[in-house]
């Protein structure tokens, strides 16, 4: 009951000094709240029978397999997708407005009782309309076919079926979900149109106009889309030179597994699509379906406009007149099936009623990335209403890191020489590549900023000559200066000879490093015969690790800061393996600092990066085979916090230094055609990982070595990688463990292979349907699956861990009630938070626990930046040196020529 008020007691009176009980129970309430277990919302579903709805299966018969095979190698991807199953997926579903599945099996990969060839639709499909659809989708894009050859004609009608898509799913012996390959994608159909139904509904602010979603069918056909409640900005409003820029909400779902989780799991993610409002670089746009209830999501192309002879037009200026229309004759299918056509207009104009053409992130837009945190959590609950399931939560563990372990900002003076020693080098010469006078400006402002390196009078001056000028930044380390314009500008001559006469690139001194850090310009757009590839590559001939430096003005004040040289300093530093102790730090035990299971024994850390190569088709030229890509990194830690790692990178049999691995990595090809991801290549991959693992030489004292790789690149290699604990695959590291040495494997996951998280709250104290999320990056939590535990580390992103309350308005509302702000901040970025699960497939002698928090501290803790990473240091370098190898354009990242290019990794 509530107290009773004393005469004369004023409500101020009572707030000030209330009564004993009423003081008794708020302390209580405190106690209560401080002990609530704190947990990690997710938005991660677990995926029963009843939730995963039904599939339509259409076989296809052993004919269609083989006229497949046909229309496979006559495919010319120039004429629509990469390739002809997401041509004749989106047609199909265009035509049927159905979600679709297409797959083909090849005869001698199906053994006897196995799942051929099918169609698989999320509703019955009109055999008429899908036979027309069939034909004319083959007669266009293979004008010689002939009517005996029609796929139509082996589609099995009659031997259709409606399953559940749980009688569907195959297991392993361990009751673990393996196939079909399909299942992902289906998996959410029903969800989908489940929650299509119901509005999401604001219980924080129900005053907040509630947001429906349309179903969205597209190559992935997996997303709802709040198409009626847009985003927009204006700039300049009322001048002639106004600007709206528009951009929509939208959720993917798909299908997943967890480690040690036999039972599938719908896993969803928000994000933003940024409408464009002009047709350059526009692959795909959204447009309303004209005869279903639903969204397209069509990729479309630009082509030449011609005239009746068949000639190119142009314009007065005699430039090109170009036509946007879609890919994989989608709208001439349409018309020959009888529906409402589908057309563009002429002009990207923002039209939102009916096309919306999507950004692909190049360039600048007036809605910033990231739908926020507010929205994730309010549909992670929303979810959970309709669908009456709870999402998968986490507890927090025992494991923290400690925020005074994390070390900001660049190397400091001090610690050069020592984190030069510790990479093995004696001295380094950096040497600037530049054409324009601001760059040796630039790189004297910041290495006065950083190590109070003092400007010589000879930079002085508007005259000044940089050209052959040298100066000492810390005992050893000399930054030397050199105009070298044809090496800085783009084009497709001949770099080597270049570095190869020049002989400050190169030394006399095994135990001297150079290193470089050369100009170059770019304005956003694709730069015709960039020269930076050719010029990292013959820079690393010579055995030179390079960094690239984007040219521009001196900011005028000290207070501005200038992040692209700032970024340069430090990454070529972390490029030539010369690393402090920040790492030491952040793991070992340190006087000042309190943290649960340091490291207090030597440990190499050795991170194995996997990737498939798969090449860009080039026009007029044979296709290339694929390629694997595999790097490894070792680090070598001591329990001394003050001690930094020491650095080395395999390649061609030898472990090297990191900056001479890394140079003779970029000197080289990329990848091997004779690795690969089953049979005799993976076999090959596995091989060359043991012979690295077996010449790796520990220091004195050292008997572990903990081997880091992420689930998707040592996907299939390692089939004991995967989600199934119980699996019999090998492990890498068999070789060394045979030898008596203590080997752990890390499997980490992130992106949209790990769950969402929604907010960390305090079950029992918080209410999840009205409160604000809430991220404490400092907590690492855990997951105990039937078979095994899984542990999730949250990062903030940099606008969480900011100070400035516009960036944080992610946290507190949508983006569709910024219009109540004084202020817009609808041109910010409103990331909130990575994720990053981490798995032991095999902890060694390590408490499981201990090790996570060990290399979850390696990912909370930049090697060079003020930022975290979403890998392990030693699997980051491994996966940057990836990246950074001058032919790693050449890579077709798989998406597809639908892909919008619109998705973040692993962020909100």
């Amino acid at each position: 009951m509530e107290p009773e008020r004393r005469a004369g007691a004023s409500p101020e009176h009572l707030r000030q000094h209330p009564p004993g009980d009423l003081r008794l129970r708020r302390r209580k309430d405190q106690q209560l709240m401080a002990a609530a277990p704190t947990r990690l919302y997710t938005a991660d579903f677990p995926l029963s029978p009843d939730l995963m709805g039904q599939v339509w299966l259409y076989p296809l018969t052993p004919e269609f397999e083989d006229l497949w095979e046909i229309c496979e190698r006559q495919w010319d991807p120039e004429e629509g997708f990469r390739t002809p199953h997401g041509a004749l997926r989106v047609a199909l579903g265009t035509v049927t407005g159905r979600m679709i599945v297409f797959t083909v099996a090849r005869r001698r990969e199906v053994r006897p009782g196995e799942e051929r060839s099918l169609i698989v639709a999320d509703g019955p499909l009109d055999p008429r309309l899908t036979t027309r659809c069939f034909d004319v989708w083959q007669k266009l894009h293979f004008r010689s076919v002939r009517d005996g050859q029609l796929l139509s004609r082996h589609i099995d009608f009659e031997r259709a079926v409606c399953r559940p898509l749980s009688d569907v799913l195959k297991r392993d012996e361990a009751g673990y979900v393996i196939g079909p390959w399909w299942w992902k994608d289906a998996a959410g159909w029903a969800v989908i149109q489940r929650l299509a139904a119901h509005p999401m509904v604001d219980k924080a602010d129900p005053a907040q106009r509630a947001t429906t979603f349309r179903v969205g069918l597209g190559h992935d056909a997996k997303r709802l889309v709040a198409w009626d409640y847009p985003y927009y900005r204006t700039i300049y409003q009322g001048r002639s030179n106004e600007r709206t820029g528009w951009a929509m909400a939208y959720v993917s779902v798909t299908g997943g597994t967890q480690r040690g989780l036999p039972d599938p799991v719908l896993r969803f993610d928000c994000h933003v699509t940024r409408v464009a409002d002009h047709w350059s670089n526009v692959k795909t746009v959204t447009l309303n379906h004209p005869q279903f209830d639903t969204l397209l999501r069509v990729p479309v192309r630009h082509v030449p406009q011609r005239d009746p002879d068949g000639e190119k037009l142009r314009d007065k200026n005699g430039r090109l007149i170009w036509k946007t229309e879609f890919r994989g004759h989608t709208a001439a299918i349409v018309q020959a099936c009888g529906l409402t056509p589908v057309t563009l207009p002429d002009k990207a104009d923002g039209n939102l009623e009916r096309v919306r053409a999507v950004f692909r992130n190049k360039g600048s837009h007036l809605v910033g990335k990231g739908v926020g945190a507010y929205f994730t959590l309010r549909m992670a609950t929303h979810i959970a209403d309709v669908l009456g399931v709870q999402p998968i939560t986490y507890d927090k563990s025992r494991y923290t890191i400690p925020g005074a372990t994390i070390t900001r900002g660049p190397i400091s003076a001090k610690k050069l020489p020592p984190a030069l020693e510790a990479a093995g080098w004696k001295s380094m010469r950096l040497v600037v590549v530049h054409a324009a006078a601001t760059t040796p400006r630039r790189v004297m402002r910041q290495l006065r900023l950083d190590y109070g390196v003092p400007i010589p009078e000879a930079f002085v001056g508007s005259d000044a000559g940089f050209d052959a000028k040298i100066v000492d930044v810390a005992p050893g380390i000399t930054v030397e200066f050199r105009k070298i314009p044809e090496l800085t500008m783009h084009g497709s001559h001949d770099r080597t000879s270049i570095v190869r006469s020049s002989g400050f690139f190169h030394s006399d001194d095994p135990d001297r490093l150079v290193a470089a850090i050369c100009e170059t310009t770019w304005d956003g757009k694709p730069i015709p015969n960039d020269g930076k590839p050719s010029t990292r590559k013959a820079l690393a001939a010579a055995g030179v690790v390079s960094q690239f430096l984007t040219v521009a003005d001196v900011p005028t004040k000290d207070e501005e800061t200038d992040f692209r040289t700032s970024a340069a300093l430090r990454h070529i530093f972390q490029n030539a393996g010369i690393i402090d102790d920040r790492l030491a730090r952040a793991t070992c035990a340190a006087p000042d600092v309190r943290m649960e299971a340091p490291l207090t024994e030597p440990v190499t850390v050795v991170g194995i990066h996997l990737r498939r190569h798969n090449y860009r088709r080039v026009r007029g030229q044979a296709p290339r085979r694929p390629k694997l890509v595999a790097c490894l990194v070792a680090m070598h830690f001591t329990p001394d916090a003050e001690t930094p790692p020491y650095t080395e990178m395999y390649h061609n049999g030898r472990w090297l230094r990191f900056a001479e691995g890394r140079a003779v990595y970029h000197a080289s090809e990329i990848g091997n055609e004779n690795w690969g991801r089953d049979g005799n290549g993976a076999r090959a991959v596995r091989d060359h990982i043991e012979t690295a693992l077996d010449s790796l030489v520990l220091p004195e004292g050292c008997n572990r070595v903990v081997l880091v790789l992420d689930k998707e690149g040592s996907r299939s290699i390692y089939p004991g990688m995967g989600d199934n604990p119980f699996a019999g695959g090998l492990l890498p590291g068999r070789g060394l463990a045979q030898d008596g040495v203590d080997v752990a494997v890390v499997r980490i996951a992130f992106g949209h292979h790990a769950a969402r998280p929604a907010t960390v709250y305090r079950d029992g104290a918080d209410d999840l349907a009205t409160m604000n999320p809430s991220y404490r990056r400092t907590l690492i939590f855990e997951k105990r699956h039937p078979h095994e535990t899984v542990w999730m580390l949250t990062q903030q992103s940099r606008q969480q861990a900011g100070n400035s309350p516009m960036l944080r308005e992610g946290n507190r509302r949508t983006r569709e009630d910024f219009h109540t702000l004084p202020f817009n901040p609808m041109n910010k970025d409103l990331h909130a938070t990575s994720r990053i699960e981490i798995a032991i497939p095999s902890p060694g002698g390590w408490e499981s626990g201990d090790l996570v928090a060990f290399i979850a501290r390696q990912c909370d803790q930049a090697v060079a930046w003020d930022h975290r990473t979403l890998r392990s240091a030693p699997l980051h370098l491994a996966h940057h040196s990836d990246r950074d190898h001058p032919d790693f354009g050449s890579h077709d990242p798989g998406d597809g020529d639908a892909g919008d290019g619109e998705l973040e990794e692993g962020l909100l």
